[in-house]
């Protein structure tokens, strides 16, 4: 007996779409590629997104949650060092040439495309990921998280410049970063 297909269509949309975009780029992967690859008819296709935006939006939406999901997983970091280091795990799999947000941003330059505002979000996000597990300690959590997130996207950029034959290092520069932030006096009490 032949293996099944796996039965939602709009699961296998979205797959095929991530693979896809992800690899090759939104505006260079057309529908008709998608279908194909999901094994899908037009008119499937087009039931569960109407329009090639609204499968973008899907796949966006899809990256951000699993990102997240991923940083929680098996539960969520206990500080600040614990998910530095779940994030160079993942920036180093295999499969990551990479981030998918900074990809968009640069496939849709225009800060007020709607792909990009999603890369935005995306980006303010995580910056607020990242202050919050910045806050037990005495610095400006803010200018601290911004500069761990120029060294994790630089990373990201890397992997999108050499591909997978280069490791990325983000926790050893991303404490370096941390180090050089004065901490924060303790007020002075009268």
């Amino acid at each position: 007996m032949a293996t099944q297909k796996q039965s939602d269509p709009r699961e296998r949309i979205l797959e095929a779409a991530d693979r896809l975009f992800y690899a090759e780029g939104v505006r260079a992967t057309g529908t008709e590629k998608i279908m194909a690859a999901s094994e899908v008819a037009k008119a499937t296709f087009y039931r569960h997104f109407p329009s090639k935006d609204d499968l973008v939006a899907a796949y966006l939406e899809y990256r951000d949650r699993s990102f997240f999901e991923y940083l929680d997983t098996p539960a969520p970091a206990k500080d600040i060092h614990e998910a530095l280091a779940r994030i160079e795990q993942v920036v180093n799999r295999s499969d990551i040439i990479g981030c998918p947000f900074l990809r968009i941003a640069s496939e849709y330059p225009d800060f007020a495309h709607p792909f990009h505002r999603v890369a935005i979000a995306h980006e303010n996000r995580f910056l607020d990921y990242l202050t919050s597990l910045l806050k037990p300690l005495a610095l400006d959590t803010k200018a601290a998280a911004t500069a761990i997130l120029g060294v994790i996207d630089g990373a990201l950029s890397t992997r999108m410049v050499y591909g997978t034959s280069r490791e990325v290092a983000i926790v050893s520069p991303a404490e370096a970063v941390l180090k050089s932030f004065p901490s924060a006096k303790a007020p002075r009490r009268s």
